[in-house]
């Protein structure tokens, strides 16, 4: 489909251009200046996960090598394309994934394939602005509620039309139109309609304000539909050597989905102290609460918040019934010159229909290390521990999970 709409924008930008009196030559040499004047980018990254959960299934053990190249053309009349091919091959395949696998080993989301992960048009003639239309990477602020999800190896994209403007001073205007979501698990999931705006204020100073809504409208026609609406703020600030951030999501009904009153509160408040960085944070998402059902992250890159562990993906999607508190504090400092991070977790429930007890707690660790230009090293290990109490008659759903992943990544 998207094929069809560059080939049907493009051959009527020929069509027009010809009609209005350039000659075929000339369109020819300014369509092939353009392509010439374009710029080229590949990444490799190569992969090692180990993922150990304390359950009935074995360990999994992944080695991955993926490939992303993409290719981008100079300005034609205001357009200009750009398309990214991704490969991901597992040279060893221990583990389960969406397409199989290993049935009786732990999950790992990342099944090898291929794809063609970015393909868009955009039309830059507009002052301060930027239309987009095609398949591409959509992250906004943090991207708590909406992201690429570029922790996975396969990622996250999305088939749209998207709309930036920057012509007020220190305003940013984001608006999309998105129709279907191109998953981490190489499937593909059809929207009737997913409408996002998202404004952000960078008029005071060392400060920076948004406000956002996303209208969600899946193919679903039944209550319990994952249709919704959801508005909320964010403010970010580095007044001194003090930064906090915090952020407050409401969500309510949209479309045919019922039962959406459901709220989401991110606290952090940090220094950094030459050669110290640290602070501590606070995550508040709502569970089940009678008939109002959990919120919904989305399509978040949840992976970056609530431990590297992955215990609360469930967020995604709103299946995280008893909700979440989660408490944390990170310190992070330079060290041989690489970056380490150590950051702890005290996860808590929030709502008590089921299981209302503490879940556990987590140490993440993170090193990152630029080896040359272009190449760099991380190393993550995150080991969440169980609180292995029952209540309400509930048994704890997370269970003691260990992950270890290595990466060595070369972009150019």
């Amino acid at each position: 489909m998207k094929r069809m709409l560059i080939q049907s924008v493009v051959g009527a930008m020929l069509l027009c251009l010809m009609t209005a009196g350039w000659s075929a030559a000339a369109v020819l040499d300014e369509l092939t200046a353009a392509v010439r004047a374009g710029k080229a980018d590949v990444g490799v990254l190569t992969s090692f996960e180990y993922k150990n959960r304390d359950d009935a299934t074995s360990p999994a053990k992944q080695l991955s090598i993926r490939t992303r190249i993409g290719y981008q053309t100079g300005a034609f009349h205001h357009v200009r394309l750009y398309a990214q091919f991704h490969n991901l091959t597992n040279a060893w395949e221990e583990f389960r994934h969406a397409d199989g696998g290993e049935p009786d080993r732990d999950l790992i989301a990342d099944p090898d394939g291929n794809r063609l992960y970015k393909a868009y048009l955009d039309y830059i003639g507009l002052p301060q602005t930027t239309v987009r239309v095609g398949r591409q990477e959509i992250i906004l602020d943090d991207a708590r509620l909406l992201g690429n999800i570029g922790w996975r190896l396969n990622g996250q994209s999305f088939d749209a039309v998207t709309v930036t403007n920057k012509s007020l001073a220190d305003l940013a205007l984001f608006a999309g139109y998105v129709h279907q979501v191109n998953t981490i698990a190489l499937t593909h999931v059809d929207l009737d309609h997913f409408y996002l705006i998202n404004a952000n204020y960078s008029g005071i100073k060392n400060h920076r304000v948004s406000a956002y809504g996303y209208l969600l409208d899946t193919e679903s026609t039944a209550d319990s539909a994952r249709d919704s609406a959801t508005y909320g703020v964010r403010i970010v600030g580095k007044p001194c050597i003090v930064n906090y951030a915090v952020d407050y999501t409401l969500q309510t009904d949209f479309a045919d989905g019922k039962d959406h009153d459901a709220d989401m509160l991110n606290l952090y408040v940090g220094a950094a102290v030459a050669p110290v960085d640290f602070g501590v944070g606070y995550s508040y998402l709502s569970g089940q609460d009678g008939d109002d059902r959990p919120f919904d992250t989305l399509y978040s890159t949840a992976h970056k918040f609530n431990g590297f562990a992955d215990l609360f993906l469930a967020t995604n999607g709103g299946g995280l019934t008893p909700g979440l508190q989660d408490v944390y504090a990170k310190v992070a400092t330079t060290l041989l010159g690489a970056k380490l991070s150590v950051i702890y977790h005290y996860f808590d429930t929030c709502e008590d229909d089921q299981f209302d007890g503490t879940y556990g707690d987590e140490i993440d660790v993170v090193v990152v290390k630029p080896i040359r230009d272009n190449l760099k090293l991380l190393v993550k290990y995150a080991n969440f521990i169980q609180n292995d109490e029952q209540s309400n008659g509930f048994v704890n759903p997370a269970v003691d999970t260990e992950i270890l992943t290595a990466r060595l990544e070369y972009k150019f």
